[in-house]
């Protein structure tokens, strides 16, 4: 796992010698005391271990008796071949199922009676698969294709488990606010008296997609050339903002 931690001072605001505006009970009011802010930010490159992505069969028929059969019929087949891949039932599930009519295009000199009608139906029937065999992606294509599915969409690869690696991007961009805070002071020659705010600005995890158009001439080839697919790095990053108050 690569990491690479970076830290990004927004502000340092000073007010050497002022020691704040004091109101009834003696209170010092936040807002009136010199303070120093930095922003911490952490970025990790994690290699994914989950990989998603959705195969469907379309069909096209007079009606849609006949367009749901042979649709069953054309997933059945994939599903087969998934399975020969090494894909389990409970790595996949159908994701989308729908039946939809074919109109009939307007002609250019339609008669003012004209109306448009059914000429056929279309059958989709998307396969959304979740597994952790990432080696086995450009085989799951290749065999779904040679199967006769005749549409795939892109494969996100992610984790399985983001938070673990959320956590560490937090603490990674906490200490780097912390040591920009120390330098900061250090180099202004002043205290850092104790933390007054400390905020998560954001953290998230990127996950690496690999567009159709990467795989869709590798999916034409031979069963026995099962086009490359890499599985890649899911970026996980987090920043924080951190205000100190300081004195001389």
């Amino acid at each position: 796992m690569k990491t690479r931690l970076t830290a990004v001072i927004l502000s340092a605001l000073f007010a050497m010698g002022f020691t704040g505006k004091t109101y009834a009970g003696g209170e010092t009011r936040l807002d009136d005391r010199p303070n120093l802010t930095v922003r911490g930010e952490a970025l990790l490159k994690v290699p994914a271990d989950q990989m998603h992505l959705n195969i469907a069969a379309v069909t096209h028929a007079e009606t849609s008796a006949l367009a749901l059969d042979q649709n069953t019929a054309l997933m059945q087949n994939v599903i087969q071949a998934l399975k020969k891949i090494g894909l389990t039932e409970d790595e996949y599930q159908t994701g989308q199922f729908q039946i939809e009519p074919v109109w009939s295009q307007r002609p250019r000199q339609a008669p003012e009676d004209w109306r448009p009608r059914i000429t056929g139906y279309t059958v989709t029937n998307r396969l959304a698969i979740k597994t952790k065999k990432l080696p086995l992606a450009g085989k799951l294509i290749g065999a779904a294709t040679d199967a006769g599915a005749n549409s795939i969409d892109s494969i996100v690869f992610d984790l399985a488990d983001p938070r673990k690696y959320r956590g560490q991007a937090i603490r990674d961009a906490t200490a780097n606010a912390l040591a920009d805070a120390r330098s900061l002071a250090d180099a202004a020659s002043v205290k850092l008296v104790r933390v007054l705010t400390l905020s998560l600005d954001n953290a998230v995890a990127t996950p690496f997609r690999v567009g159709a158009e990467s795989f869709a001439r590798g999916a034409m080839m031979a069963e026995a050339e099962a086009p490359p697919i890499s599985s890649g790095e899911v970026t996980v990053q987090a920043g924080v903002t951190l205000v100190y108050e300081i004195g001389e």
